[in-house]
Parts: structure tokens; C-alpha cells; sequence
């Protein structure tokens, strides 16, 4: 398959991502993205924020947000609690830079003919290092309230519903990776779409994990990327 280069697919794809502060009931805030919209530039984007309540053509479940932050100057952070009360789908969304693994979810919805890609995570905390994202992971759940900082939580179940909504019954893609610490947060997720189909890179470590859409060697990015395609049919 063409393998198309980061400067290509700016050219080609706009991101935009839902940032808040999960507040939490010891009076601390946590920094989280609940939704990330990878958009064709065919698709009207003069109030992006609509896009939150646009039905994609396919939603990618992956392990957190990594680094991701508003590319908009001055931007503040709304703190939020959950459960929230009103369209749980009214989001704010601002401009975001893509990175490495999304640009990877573009190539395959080039290959697909995708124009909306929405990007979910089994975890809103954003933190680039996964082994210090685990540890916030499960520190959160012991305070109270702190394990809605997943879409996956009982609380959030209607905006996880109207999340998971695609215009058909593509598969969901899940690159969630391979650390046996994320078991917890898989388990709830794996619940939650309970009957949906999906498609994901099957991981040897252990049955309910699967393959990151990048690892660092181009050669296996490349082996990702035709077997996801492949497995899509």
C-alpha cells in the first residue's frame, strides 16, 4: 500500500479535541480530552464544534490522549463533573495538533474512503508516559468519584452510546497497545461495546490487549497498517 507522509496528511485532515478538567471530589483537577475529530477538509468546519454531534463514519478506541493539547492560543480549560446534566454530545472543540499514531488512523481512512474519523480513548487523562498514565489510572480510582475520567463508566453511559454511533455498522478499530496495566480499564471498555464489531491487530501478550497502531520501527508500522486494512476486508 502508498504509505502517505505526515505533509501530506495535514494537507488533507484537520484535528479537533474536546479539553477539560475533571474536577474531583478532593478538590484537585486532573487534565483529560474526552473526544478527538479527525475531519477531511471536505467536511464544513466553520464551527467545529458541531462536528461533536456529527455522525462519523468510523470511531477508533485508543489507550489515552498522550500529550494532545489545544493548538489555540489562550485556551482555557472548562472543569467539568460528571455525571453532567444536558446533551452530554455539546462540546466545546478546538484546533489540536495530530501525532505519529493518529496520522496512522489516517492512513487507513484514506484507504477506506473515510472522512470522519472520531478518536475515543479508554482513559480521558492525558499524560504522554503510559506507565505514569496507569498509576494516575489507578490512583483515580480510589477516590471517590475519581473513575470517571473513563467514557466507559456507568455515569457516562449515554455519551458513550452516542459516541459509538457510526453512519454503518463499520467495525470499531481498537490500538489500545499491550501493557497489562490497562486490564481494568479494557475489561470495562470490552463491556460497554458488548456486541459491536471490531477490528484490531491481535496482541500475544495477552488475549484482551492488542497491537499500538505505531510502534517506533517504520517497518511495523507499515505491518500495522496492511493488517488492519486486511482485516477490515
Amino acid at each position: 500500500m502508498e504509505f502517505m507522509y505526515a505533509a501530506e496528511l495535514k494537507k488533507r485532515f484537520t484535528c479537533y479535541g474536546h479539553f477539560y478538567e475533571l474536577a474531583l471530589m478532593n478538590g484537585e483537577t486532573a487534565k483529560c480530552r474526552s473526544v478527538l475529530e479527525i475531519v477531511d477538509t471536505s467536511i464544513p468546519q466553520a464551527d467545529p464544534s458541531a462536528l461533536a454531534e456529527r455522525t462519523p463514519d468510523v470511531v477508533v478506541i485508543m489507550m489515552n490522549p498522550g500529550s494532545s493539547r489545544p493548538k489555540v492560543e489562550g485556551h482555557v480549560d472548562e472543569v467539568l463533573e460528571y455525571p453532567r446534566s444536558g446533551n452530554p454530545m455539546q462540546k466545546t472543540l478546538v484546533l489540536t495538533q495530530p501525532d505519529n499514531t493518529q496520522y496512522q488512523v489516517m492512513r487507513v481512512a484514506v484507504s477506506k474512503g473515510w472522512k470522519h474519523i472520531r478518536v475515543l480513548n479508554l482513559s480521558d487523562l492525558r499524560d504522554p508516559k503510559s506507565g505514569s498514565f496507569i498509576q494516575k489510572a489507578a490512583a483515580l480510582g480510589g477516590i471517590i468519584g475519581g473513575h470517571v475520567h473513563s467514557l466507559f463508566c456507568e455515569e457516562r453511559a449515554e455519551e458513550c452510546t452516542r459516541s459509538l454511533e457510526r453512519k454503518t455498522p463499520t467495525p470499531i478499530l481498537l490500538g489500545w497497545g499491550q501493557d497489562l496495566g490497562l486490564l481494568p480499564l479494557v475489561e470495562q471498555c470490552l463491556e460497554r461495546i458488548s456486541g459491536e464489531p471490531v477490528c484490531t491487530v491481535p496482541s500475544e501478550v495477552h488475549p484482551l490487549l492488542n497491537a499500538h497502531p505505531s510502534p517506533m520501527l517504520q517497518k511495523k508500522k507499515l505491518q500495522w497498517l496492511e493488517t488492519i486494512i486486511r482485516n477490515l476486508g
